[in-house]
């Protein structure tokens, strides 16, 4: 009896060790980088978790739970995130005048809102059209399902449009699901305009690749990252704001990775 007792006990250790490393997981921006938000691994990680904590394997689950607990420690309370978004981003000067603006898009909300952050690189690039360096703008608009429902930003991003008044041009581009189909999209609209020198305006991290990948498609491209809140990416920035900037490196260095090696930017 004692034996079985040890077995369950070792078996719960496991589990909940198991569970607790696929939080962190979480935390730090795993289940983003497979571009599977939905997708939850907490009941397969503790199965795991409790088949490897009845065998000699057992240590590796204290091992592994100790190493993710002490990153989220380390990238939470220094500024080490700060430091590795530097080659990720890039800012270049802006000229007096550009033939148009291209705002990115960064995901919508069940309820057909915006994300914080494509109202954050919405607003920098309205900032940039009213700078005169513009009149012409695109900027993504985005539809997703979400269980049974389509839902789309579309309804969020003209009420800013109606806000904004004045003589700006707002062209709105549909059908983005990635920064390539984003690229190509606005492609197609600025040769019906003949635009060919655009302003890129998206998230720091975001700004290299996404830059390069317009580029890649014939652009001439201004890069220039938005100002988005609570980046994580200042001195003083909360420990929640920098574990979400991890988020954001870790995608974009594998982002990053995946388009290079299918030619997408050099």
């Amino acid at each position: 009896m004692s034996g079985r007792k040890t077995l369950a006990r070792h078996a719960l250790t496991g589990a909940i060790l198991g569970g607790l490393c696929a939080v962190v997981a979480q935390v730090l921006g795993v289940q983003q980088m497979l571009r599977r938000p939905d997708l939850a691994l907490f009941v397969p990680a503790a199965i795991v978790g409790a088949i490897l904590g009845v065998t000699r394997l057992r240590p590796m689950l204290w091992i592994g739970a100790g190493l993710l607990a002490l990153l989220c420690i380390v990238v939470g309370y220094t500024p080490l995130v700060g430091a590795l978004a530097g080659p990720l981003t890039r800012h270049d000067p802006v000229p007096p005048h550009v033939d148009a603006i291209a705002v990115l898009s960064m995901g919508i909300t069940p309820d057909g809102l915006m994300r914080s952050e494509t109202l954050d690189r919405f607003l920098s690039g309205l900032e940039l059209a009213r700078s005169g360096a513009s009149s012409s703008l695109m900027v993504s608009r985005e539809r997703r399902k979400f269980g049974d429902t389509v839902v789309s930003d579309s309804s969020d991003l003209e009420r800013v449009e109606i806000l904004l008044g004045g003589p700006i041009s707002i062209n709105f581009v549909d059908s983005i699901f990635t920064t390539r189909t984003e690229a190509l999209q606005m492609k197609a609209l600025a040769q019906r305009n003949h635009w060919r020198t655009i302003a890129v305006v998206t998230s720091p991290m975001h700004s290299r690749r996404a830059c390069a990948t317009f580029e890649a498609v014939g652009f001439v491209v201004v890069c220039v990252p938005a100002r988005v809140r609570n980046s994580g990416l200042a001195p003083r920035s909360s420990a929640e704001a920098r574990l979400h900037s991890f988020q954001s490196w870790l995608y974009e260095s594998f982002a990053t990775d995946t388009y290079r090696r299918r030619g997408w930017i050099r």
